[in-house]
């Protein structure tokens, strides 16, 4: 059941886009911490060699972590962000606590706490009743989701392969 915001309107789940990868999120925070308080979007295409069309996923999955804001086309960081740049080591650890709301790592973590251990099959099929999907075509659904996984559920922590080749909950 959709959460509803005041205005009546359904509340969307946050959803990582699927062509977007850590180390890209990571240069992205590094750039733009790099060069100031806030830099202008285009400015930040160049520094990082990208196209605004490669930018635009990358900028929105660092604002969806909580990483970067965006304010009339100039892009800063947020003190998370901050943290995160000055951070050395395990810099993707830092994001556990935001990518657990995002799916489809929430549906993951809550099947895998359940079941012990969940298929990428069965995490994209208890996505698609939510109506999320990144690709209409259930093969390379499934081949983005689980990108989108080991990509950064087990980078940050979340999840970990067991000896099936499933998913399972990390054990801090």
């Amino acid at each position: 059941m959709e959460k509803k915001t005041p205005n009546s309107e359904p509340k969307k789940p946050l959803i990582m886009p699927a062509d977007v990868r850590a180390g890209q999120v990571i240069s992205l925070v590094e750039v733009t911490g790099g060069l100031g308080t806030a830099i202008d979007a285009s400015r930040l295409a160049d520094e990082l060699g990208a196209n605004i069309a490669v930018l635009l996923p990358i900028l929105d999955t660092a604002e969806l972590l909580g990483l970067v804001k965006s304010e009339n086309g100039n892009i800063s960081l947020t003190e998370f962000g901050l943290k995160f740049q000055k951070t050395i080591k395990n810099k993707v650890r830092l994001l556990t606590d935001h990518l657990a709301k995002i799916e489809p790592f929430k549906t993951a973590m809550e099947l895998g706490a359940r079941y012990g251990e969940v298929t990428t099959s069965q995490v994209a099929r208890a996505l698609a009743e939510k109506g999320l999907v990144w690709h209409h075509d259930p093969e390379l659904n499934e081949s983005l989701l689980r990108t989108l996984l080991i990509h950064w559920a087990i980078y940050a922590g979340l999840l970990t392969y067991n000896k099936n080749g499933n998913f399972e909950p990390a054990r801090h």
